[in-house]
């Protein structure tokens, strides 16, 4: 099971696609919790879309929410990251076929690139470990902590 920790990006149109995307896998047991970090504490817009979708606000850094994530295994996902059911699906054989492994270095996902050419795609999200987080310096943003913590990670090609 995974914890997810995004934000809005200042965006919500990318986090309301982002979080419709994850309710199949929450309803089969891949997605634990949400946490949304909060960039603009006063939007009531944002405040209603995070409660419409059962995540939780978390005021502070990534460090913040890495430490009240309910999972030990975390997917930090840039708002403008897409799952839909079948790239759920491929997620969550992929974790079960990497084991323990997907914790250790982690599991960078990318949007689709040209053959050979998948190490050139900047990650839009990232399956690690609450303690590979926790190594990173306080105050890390999202965007950060993804790019930092996928580094040396396998890549699989998922979000569109």
């Amino acid at each position: 099971m995974l914890s997810v920790i995004t934000h809005s990006g200042g965006q919500s149109a990318q986090l309301t696609g982002l979080l419709s995307d994850l309710v199949p896998g929450a309803i089969k047991g891949l997605i634990r919790d949400v946490l949304v970090l909060e960039l603009e504490v006063d939007d009531p817009q944002f405040i209603a879309l995070c409660e419409d979708a059962g995540a939780c606000r978390v005021s502070g850094g990534l460090d913040v929410a890495v430490r009240q994530a309910r999972s030990d295994l975390i997917l930090l996902a840039a708002p403008g990251l897409r799952l839909d059911a079948f790239a759920l699906d491929r997620l969550g054989r992929n974790l079960a076929e990497l084991g323990a492994g997907a914790a250790s270095k982690g599991l960078a996902l990318t949007g689709p690139t040209l053959p050979g050419l998948g190490f050139l795609a900047s990650p839009r999200g990232l399956v690690t470990s609450r303690r590979r987080l926790l190594d990173l310096p306080a105050g890390t943003s999202l965007e950060a902590g993804l790019i930092r913590a996928s580094r040396g990670a396998p890549r699989l090609a998922i979000a569109g």
